[in-house]
């Protein structure tokens, strides 16, 4: 929901998803964005995010509405 002070409230759009794949090792975990990480994501407040923790050890940041974990 998007609220726009005076016209109303709104339902969001629909963002475009993609699938993220987990590999061997990789694990994820949801948690709710820093303000520098929404910024930098352009997501609304209240949306969580999507941290994948590959097994090399590097990290990616994914808004969760915008995702799909698969294996």
């Amino acid at each position: 929901m998007i609220v726009e002070p005076p016209r109303g409230t709104f339902v969001r759009a629909l963002e475009p998803t993609e699938t993220v794949t987990l590999l061997k090792g990789d694990t994820a975990s949801a948690r709710m964005p820093t303000p520098t990480e929404r910024r930098e994501l352009e997501i609304g407040e209240g949306v969580p995010v999507i941290v994948i923790f590959r097994a090399d050890g590097s990290r990616e940041l994914y808004a969760a509405d915008r995702i799909r974990v698969g294996r």
